[in-house]
């Protein structure tokens, strides 16, 4: 072998070196995850926020309802509540909830578009009429960071 070809094989061997040592650390960025990845879950996020705001509701047994009777205990629990824990279960607007452990109370996450959806939602259920409920609007994490950032940005402004 030549010194020729011996020089070119060193410059293309340290020019594939290079490539790959610049080449690696970009993969994830095009990849499946890394950055793009994180700017489209940000995305669809917000989105989803845009068209369902946040609802905590809070809910707890009613002193009027308390039966007073083994047979209105077990009426009560079929006919109402079990029925409603299943319909809150499968409900695909609660992001999340549950029972307070060993009290007669609970609260759910409700995503919807409006308050009245989520009066709807509550009157549906077969227990609504013993039990005191409340709903809270929510704002997201990401949207009030958002706010937040504004703040911040008119705050620097006023220097």
């Amino acid at each position: 072998m030549t010194l020729f070809r011996k020089s070119i094989a060193l410059v293309l061997t340290g020019v594939l070196v290079i490539a790959v040592a610049v080449a690696l650390p970009l993969q994830p960025v095009f990849g499946e995850g890394g950055a793009r990845r994180d700017v489209v879950l940000h995305e669809l996020e917000r989105n989803a926020t845009i068209m369902d705001m946040l609802y905590l509701v809070e809910f707890e047994a009613t002193q009027a309802g308390a039966p007073t009777s083994r047979e209105q205990t077990i009426e009560l629990l079929d006919k109402l509540v079990i029925p409603t824990l299943e319909s809150l279960g499968k409900d695909g607007k609660v992001r999340a909830g549950g029972i307070v452990a060993g009290a007669r109370a609970g609260a759910f996450v409700v995503g919807a578009k409006s308050q009245d959806e989520v009066t709807e939602l509550v009157r549906a259920l077969p227990a609504w009429g013993i039990m005191q409920w409340k709903v809270t609007p929510l704002e997201t994490f990401a949207h009030r960071a958002d706010l937040e950032k504004q703040v911040v940005q008119g705050l620097r402004a006023q220097k």
